[in-house]
């Protein structure tokens, strides 16, 4: 069996979400993340979109945590638009030693010697990097005490400034905390697009979800695409029900 899958998989919690999704492209949001690094620790919003790569055999759990309803892309086109895994570090080794080294570098307001390349660029590595195993908080105040990340087998898009309207690409977790919304709004209109052709599967949650999706497909793109493509793409649809029976 295989240990990965040759799709990056993007899961969401409503059909309509999904459907956001396949007409007009995924929105980049803030998601606010603390990593622990030896003695310190970093706490800040960065802006990215989020995947996995976990087989759908092994997704039963990951179901439960971040919804029913998905869409997968092919590891081609993640390549092509930037995506890479997430890296994973043990809070005690020695990388996670070396980052917090140059996140305090990068605090220092006069003293240091970094440019504003530099400076950028530590963000942009630490933006890619998260704990291997800590507590998971959730956004209705719910904690998973020791969980481990590595399962989670994570893929980012890490946006550049100009696919993000030069918005901030970092902010301070309490600043984010406290005008979560607003700082969201910014990203509105910030979309990463794909072709129909790359997607590899449609999940949604039921039997009933799959009409609703065939209309769907078929009312949104009927005009664009060929009938066989058009065919072609509802072969891509299952559910979580079959994958949770038969795989």
């Amino acid at each position: 069996m295989a240990i990965s899958t040759e799709s990056i998989i993007h899961y969401t919690t409503k059909f309509e979400y999904l459907t956001s999704i396949i007409k007009e492209g995924f929105r980049i949001k803030y998601c606010a993340e603390e990593i622990e690094l030896r003695d310190g620790t970093s706490k800040s919003a960065h802006p990215m979109l989020s995947f996995c790569d976990i087989p759908l055999s092994s997704s039963k759990e990951h179901f439960e945590k971040y919804g029913y309803y998905g869409i997968g892309l092919s590891k081609v086109w993640a390549r092509k638009t930037g995506i890479n895994p997430v890296i994973y570090i043990d809070k005690d080794s020695l990388i996670a030693e070396t980052l917090l080294r140059f996140i305090e570098e990068r605090r220092k307001s006069v003293d240091s010697n970094l440019t504003k390349e530099q400076r950028n660029d530590i963000l942009r590595i630490r933006s890619y990097m998260k704990n291997y195993s800590g507590d998971l908080r959730r956004r209705k105040g719910e904690i998973i005490k020791n969980y481990k990340f590595f399962d989670e087998r994570e893929w980012r898009l890490i946006p550049r400034k100009e696919q993000i309207n030069n918005a901030k690409f970092s902010i301070h977790m309490k600043d984010y905390i406290k005008d979560r919304d607003s700082y969201n709004n910014k990203l509105k209109d910030c979309r990463i697009e794909f072709d129909l052709l790359d997607i590899s599967y449609i999940i949604v949650k039921n039997e009933s979800d799959v009409n609703r999706m065939i209309t769907f497909l078929t009312n949104t793109f009927s005009d664009k695409l060929k009938s066989n493509k058009l065919s072609y793409l509802f072969t891509k649809i299952c559910t979580t029900k079959q994958i949770k029976q038969d795989y």
